[in-house]
């Protein structure tokens, strides 16, 4: 399904009934990764899957990729399909974006799960990510994210890859900082997850479960940064979806349906 915000048309998916839950995929990413998370999930919910300006299936605009501008625009997609309030589950960029939008719009976001955020820039990143970084180029990226590439083009119906590489680039290289003062006015009760070996170092997920009020943390263990995207759903994701589907659960006044039996997940 499409549905335009400020001049780019957004893709999105709509699986099972229940409480909505708004996905939020990474950078360099669209929701089309995570075919068994939402798959899971939607056994309990309705699980909107967005692909945000510019990635997967969605066009891009001129504007820039901002955080807090990303998190306005998402805003305005739960707008203009009702939603009403919604659980906003969100990964690394995602999560970022989620952040943003639990703080600025407390009568939204009824929940936030937040896989693998990052608020305080370089300060918190693995020495390895930090070191790729000033390296991410569109030529870095076609020889060593091939497969990122091969999707994009794919999937967008509009790609311009130099334009999308130059915009991520460009924010995964800024010094952001989410300020201590956005997390601490997040009402929503959040979930944080991150792996004990995420390039978003574990400390910074302990330091967010503190500013965050209603905050709980899950440290999936001899996990990084790649946790739920289907290539990567394997024992930590698996053990950690009925955590996510219990806390949404609890904050929508019902209990999560059984589990399907017989996926085969290793």
């Amino acid at each position: 399904m499409i549905t335009t915000v400020r001049g780019a048309e957004w893709f999105y998916s709509v699986e099972g009934q229940g409480d909505t839950v708004l996905f939020l995929h990474g950078g360099l990413d669209a929701s089309a990764n995570y075919t068994r998370l939402i798959a899971d999930l939607a056994g309990s919910f309705r699980v909107i899957a967005v692909d945000r300006r510019g990635h997967g299936r969605s066009t891009d605009t001129d504007a820039p990729y901002d955080y807090a501008l990303m998190a306005e625009e998402v805003y305005e997609f739960t707008r203009a399909l009702g939603l009403g309030r919604f659980h906003a589950m969100g990964y690394s960029d995602g999560a970022n974006l989620g952040f943003h939008l639990a703080s600025d719009h407390p009568e939204a976001v009824k929940s936030l799960v937040a896989v693998s955020g990052n608020y305080t820039g370089y300060a918190n990143m693995s020495p390895q990510w930090l070191e790729m970084l000033p390296h991410l180029s569109e030529a870095f990226a076609r020889e060593h994210m091939a497969k990122a590439v091969q999707q994009y083009m794919e999937l967008n119906p509009r790609p311009d890859f130099s334009a999308f590489m130059a915009k991520t680039r460009a924010i995964w290289t800024e010094e952001f900082v989410i300020a201590p003062e956005k997390l601490a006015a997040i009402q929503a009760d959040t979930l944080l997850i991150c792996g004990d070996r995420d390039i978003m170092l574990p400390e910074q997920a302990i330091a967010m479960r503190a500013l965050i009020p209603n905050a709980s943390l899950l440290m999936l263990p001899d996990t990084g940064h790649t946790i739920f995207q289907d290539f990567a759903y394997k024992t930590p994701a698996v053990a950690a979806v009925p955590i996510i589907r219990e806390f949404i659960a609890k904050r929508s006044g019902g209990l999560p349906s059984p589990l399907p039996c017989g996926r085969g997940y290793s």
